[in-house]
């Protein structure tokens, strides 16, 4: 049974909340709390499994409760969030200081709002309760970083493509640190997020420095040295070689943006010059087009059990024989860097 801490200003969705866990055979609410202050003893005595966090909040916010939990008494923790730019910032900085997932508040509270709301919540409670639990060290942004090795001209032009979902914000922060600045080749990154949040993402990933990262805009084209980034709501795909087309179609595999629609399209237009890695999520997304990349004869790399947040995506591109190898996070900047540069490091 896991046992979820519901912290909310709102006495109302305090209760709504605390009812759609209930109803849940395989959860329960062990207790609520009005506001970040009570966060940290209220998890000293109930010990729960997982704590719902949200971030706006009088006197003590989501972000600092967050931040003192994952120094003093690390618990996997969901977020809720609303669909501003200001929330949207905030959200992304709670996945980074260690959050596990979040889910988004409606501006208005109806009955189908809400039904909404738990749709996404109940999933999310669940896998993070499973998660690999590690929280973060506390920073307040990243850090630029002189890289340790320079990259060698790659041997031909590669594209770098990145698919990502549950634990996927802070994956990328660390495999970005990781990489060397100013990196060459073109990069698109397929991260599961709603509309309004890729982009504070993407700004927060453009500040290391290793890539140009910026949200995808319509028919944007390929660029050494940029990553595009697949907009909340919209799938990506190739068009040619180095233009994207954004759809508005039909959610696959559960999501928009979908990494298969991306790589199926890299498939076709780009084959072996393409380097696709998977990272931390759920489901198994990207396990198609992965498959289709390495008939194509690209490479694939895959981020290992030992540091995936959820290994559901990298394990089932695996599982199918799609993958080349698999990196722990810190090592797979390294990895990258070696095959965009000529060579391949064996599987870690």
């Amino acid at each position: 049974m896991t046992r979820v801490l519901v912290v909310d200003d709102s006495i109302f969705m305090r209760r709504v909340i605390s009812d759609a866990i209930n109803r849940e055979s395989d959860m329960e609410v062990c207790g609520t709390a009005s506001s970040g202050e009570e966060v940290l003893a209220k998890v000293r005595e109930l010990k729960p499994d997982v704590v719902t966090l949200d971030i706006e909040m009088p006197r003590k916010n989501g972000l600092i409760a967050l931040k003192e939990l994952m120094s003093e008494a690390p618990t996997p923790a969901v977020m809720f969030s609303t669909l501003t730019s200001i929330g949207a910032d905030a959200t992304v900085l709670a996945l980074e200081i260690g959050a596990v997932d979040f889910a988004c508040k409606p501006e208005a509270i109806t009955g189908e709002s809400l039904s909404a709301i738990f749709q996404e919540l109940i999933p999310k409670i669940r896998a993070a309760s499973r998660a690999k639990f590690r929280p973060a060290p506390v920073r307040p942004a990243p850090v630029v970083r002189t890289p340790r090795t320079e990259m060698r001209a790659p041997t031909s032009q590669k594209t770098l493509l990145i698919a990502s979902s549950t634990g996927g914000p802070k994956a990328l922060m660390t495999l970005f640190e990781s990489l060397p600045k100013n990196m060459t080749v073109p990069c698109v990154i397929v991260q599961h997020m709603p509309a309004g949040f890729t982009k504070s993402l993407a700004e927060r990933l453009d500040r290391i420095g290793a890539f140009k990262v910026r949200e995808a805009n319509q028919e944007d084209a390929l660029e050494p040295g940029v990553a595009l980034m697949a907009p909340g709501g919209k799938h990506l795909e190739l068009v040619n070689a180095t233009k994207i087309l954004l759809n508005d179609g039909p959610d696959r595999n559960g999501v928009k943006p979908c990494a298969d629609y991306t790589f199926e399209s890299a498939a076709k237009y780009i084959g072996a010059n393409v380097l696709g890695v998977i990272l931390t999520g759920m489901g198994r997304d990207g396990t198609a087009g992965a498959l289709a990349l390495k008939k194509a004869g690209a490479t694939i790399f895959g981020e290992s059990d030992q540091t995936c947040v959820v290994y559901g995506m990298p394990k089932a591109a695996k599982e199918a024989g799609a993958t080349d190898g698999e990196f722990p996070i810190d090592q797979m900047g390294a990895a990258i860097t070696a095959a965009l540069s000529g060579g391949r490091r064996a599987s870690a």
